[in-house]
């Protein structure tokens, strides 16, 4: 095998392959990987051909020692906001409103990571963590707060989406599009996982959290947290979600269920502070992922909202 297309193979199948990242959103990814490789390894190849250097397993280290996002991010930060520029572009297009502001942006955008977040990303992200999203959704979770800051800061015309108030009160369908699909998969996949860590009270976490939200509840939801509970007792629990908080009579309802099979006498109030507590807990540890902190009391509810959403449409 020819050793330029061994580069290529290496670097299009193997460091980075299509699944994760779609060509459709990284047009020019192996191409500027594959360059720079050359590019990097010129002395070594001095008077030689290219196609003369033979497929060896030192080769495919060498290239991803050099080109992997590990490397970049800690060598060459330049190559890989331009490999990214492609999908920085498309996300801000897509949800802001002056299209010919979009380039300007997308500039600033990079130009703010390269000399006020790499540092920081450097530190935070750990690319050997399976239990860490990937670095496309680190990455642009971070690209969102820096548009949202500069937005937020900047005067751009009236029918702008100035603030982060004014993006809370997007529709759901809205909410959804501000971070597209790759990246809003891979926040449901960290907080499934930070949901399974809490082991015992794990059914009691998603139960509490369905009736805080007003997201629809079933005889699997209630049975996982309570096998032995009763027709009456799941409608009780089933009518009585979305008041979870509001409704001091409706926690009255909840509060004895729980009670009865936990062996407890607890008030309105402590199941209500038990649920904070595992909320705040829950967001730090969304926090803890990104070199910022995207996640506020409203912005954590967006997430667990639409994470309930899209596990019902796995499910169906």
């Amino acid at each position: 095998m020819k050793s330029e297309y061994s580069v290529k193979d290496i670097i299009d199948k193997k460091l980075y392959p299509s699944e994760k990242f779609p060509r459709s959103l990284f047009p020019g990814l192996v191409s500027i990987l594959t360059e720079l490789f050359w590019k990097n390894e010129k002395v070594n190849t001095v008077g030689k051909d290219k196609k003369d250097i033979p497929y060896s397993e030192d080769l495919e280290k060498k290239i991803s020692e050099t080109v992997s996002l590990g490397a970049l991010l800690n060598k060459d930060p330049g190559t890989l906001a331009l490999i990214y520029k492609d999908l920085i572009f498309k996300f801000i297009f897509k949800r802001h409103i002056n299209k010919d502001e979009v380039e300007e942006i997308v500039q600033e955008i990079i130009t703010r990571f390269l000399l006020n977040k790499i540092d920081a990303i450097r530190r935070r992200f750990n690319f050997d963590d399976p239990e860490l999203p990937t670095f496309t959704s680190y990455f642009m979770v971070t690209v969102r707060n820096i548009y949202i800051d500069i937005i937020r800061k900047e005067t751009r015309g009236r029918n702008l989406v100035e603030n982060d108030m004014e993006i809370e009160k997007l529709s759901d369908n809205r909410k959804r599009d501000m971070l597209n699909t790759l990246i809003l998969e891979e926040e449901f996949k960290k907080f499934n996982a930070l949901i399974k860590l809490y082991h015992r009270t794990g059914p009691k976490l998603n139960l509490t959290l369905k009736i805080k939200y007003n997201i629809p509840i079933d005889d699997t939801d209630i049975l996982t947290c309570f096998p032995d509970c009763s027709r009456d007792e799941k409608n009780l629990l089933i009518e009585n979600r979305g008041n979870y908080i509001k409704n001091r009579r409706s926690m009255e309802k909840i509060v004895p269920i729980f009670n009865k099979y936990e062996g407890k006498s607890n008030n309105p109030d402590t199941l209500r502070k038990w649920t904070s507590t595992k909320l705040e807990e829950i967001k730090r540890q969304m926090n803890n992922i990104h070199p910022e902190s995207p996640y506020n009391n409203s912005t954590i509810s967006d997430l667990i909202i639409l994470y309930y959403k899209w596990e019902k449409r796995r499910g169906d």
